[in-house]
């Protein structure tokens, strides 16, 4: 598939036929910029970083391999890579980049459905050498860079017997998973990716580089906990170590005349289960027109307690559970089904995993999303996501609105295809099925109008209004960016702009 990725991009490129680029989903539009000048911004930046660190251009495939994406349309043709190996690098560059004006965009590990997130037609940054993981006995910390996916880090973990708090499924970067929030197997215990976060080493827009905590810039760190890239260019997170021994679990799949025993299933098992180390991905599926319901098992110990699951193995399955590392557990979650497609995200927020939601979840499915769509070369994805009613007791508070007060569970919706001239019918589609949701949602007696229904950023489609993701904080998010980044350097980026 990276073979047929590079023809991709070389048919685009030659397909190109004007020397300017647009700016991308920023704060103020830049209007046309010249390819030359970015041509010239690149060579400047080669002259002035350390030999540790690198510029690539198209045709090498450097280039292609660090403007790669999870979904082939969440990449655009920058005009050159930039791979910055030390922090000082990322200083020099992101000066560069704001004394210039030129868009550009920070890719972690790419995993982001909304175009122009962490690629652009300017400066595409790649983090890539940012790739240590450090853990600290000491302290209970693990240093980890944004440039790693998660089962990078759960893989130089796993012979010291701990973890973080991090991505479920194989392939997540670590920069836009703990930016975004952080939804893990282990937050009915731990909470969020972001409250397992103490400090962060980040190179702020003028090309400072601090550490940042709740005691050195407390507004900052408030920001960084669920803002993403508004405030600068994060160059490692120090998380707090979690323990870890074996996992057991497994993917249960099922088919379609045991669709209503399963929903039975997960919506018994979210009222009953007590046990934090217990926990269930739900996924209504369809790979190539073949529907199918799975679930997604973990239970944080080598050997779950008798009956944990047994509203589940009960039912005629294909699968089974078992002990494993929780690298292999994380690795055998199917998501590679999706990779080089096209595709978009969203999602719903709810109080209550009802049967009443359960219930419209699989009518959507099976009345309107498989009807409507070709049976061949796309892929559909309803995630429902239970978790413990108490698992934001843990919550360190921060951007992205988390409180134990009001605890929401999360649908994602995802959308696969090949066509880019499909994109408006399935962006329509993915949006009508969050508002027949979100309505069954308030129908079914559950307070989420107004802003009660917080939205994930990581989920959410581009063209989600913050107050939906931050409800009241946005307000201290746009003057906490006033005060970092003035001159509005990532402004020039792509993503929700404060």
């Amino acid at each position: 598939m990276k073979f047929l990725w590079v023809l991709y991009v070389e048919l685009l490129i030659l397909l190109s036929t004007t020397n300017a680029i647009s700016n991308i989903t920023a704060c103020n539009s830049l209007g046309q910029i010249d390819k030359n000048k970015i041509l010239s911004i690149c060579q400047k930046i080669k002259n002035n970083i350390s030999p540790n660190s690198h510029v690539y251009y198209p045709p090498s495939l450097n280039y292609y391999n660090n403007t790669y994406h999870y979904s082939i349309s969440s990449t655009n043709l920058s005009v050159c890579s930039v791979v910055p190996c030390t922090t000082e690098d990322v200083s020099i560059i992101i000066k560069i980049i704001g004394e210039n004006r030129v868009p550009f965009a920070i890719k972690s590990g790419g995993h982001s459905l909304n175009p122009g997130f962490s690629s652009t037609g300017g400066i595409h940054i790649s983090m890539q050498c940012f790739n240590n993981v450090t853990y600290n006995p000491n302290d209970e910390t693990v240093d980890v860079g944004p440039g790693l996916v998660w089962d990078d880090v759960y893989k130089q973990l796993q012979s010291y017997n701990v973890s973080v708090l991090g991505g479920r499924v194989s392939g997540v970067g670590v920069g836009g998973f703990l930016l975004g929030g952080g939804y893990g197997w282990k937050s009915s215990q731990d909470g969020l990716g972001i409250d397992n976060i103490v400090e962060y080493e980040l190179v702020t827009p003028n090309g400072t580089i601090i550490n940042v905590n709740n005691q050195t810039y407390p507004d900052l760190f408030f920001g960084l906990k669920g803002g993403l890239n508004n405030f600068g260019i994060v160059t490692n997170f120090k998380m707090r170590a979690l323990s870890q021994t074996l996992v057991y679990g497994g993917v249960l799949i099922y088919l379609k005349p045991k669709i209503d025993d399963v929903i039975n299933a997960v919506v018994n098992f979210q009222k009953t289960n007590q046990d934090p180390k217990a926990q269930i991905l739900c996924d209504f599926t369809s790979i190539l027109g073949v529907f199918a319901m799975n679930i997604n098992i973990f239970y944080d110990a080598p050997i779950a307690p008798p009956n944990t699951f047994d509203v589940f193995t009960s039912i005629l399955h294909e699968g089974e559970l078992e002990t494993q590392s929780y690298l292999s557990f994380v690795q055998a979650v199917p998501v590679f089904i999706s990779a080089n497609m096209r595709g978009r995200f969203h999602t719903v927020s709810v109080r209550n995993i009802s049967k009443a939601l359960m219930e419209k979840v699989r009518d959507l499915y099976i009345n309107y999303t498989l009807p409507i769509i070709p049976s061949t070369q796309t892929v559909v994805t309803f995630s429902v996501e239970p978790f413990l009613s108490s698992y934001l007791n843990k919550s360190q508070g921060g951007a992205y609105p988390h409180s134990p007060s009001n605890p929401l569970f999360l649908i994602c919706l995802q959308f696969g295809w090949i066509l880019e001239s499909s994109d408006q019918f399935f962006i329509n589609a993915i949006q009508t099925v969050a508002k027949a949701l979100l309505q069954t949602a308030i129908e079914d007696s559950q307070d989420l109008e107004g802003l009660e229904e917080i939205l994930y950023p990581n989920y959410a489609l581009i063209d989600t209004p913050l107050t939906k993701m931050y409800g009241s904080n946005v307000d201290r998010l746009k003057s906490i960016r006033q005060q970092v980044d003035p001159n509005g350097v990532m402004c020039l980026t792509g993503g929700f702009r404060f």
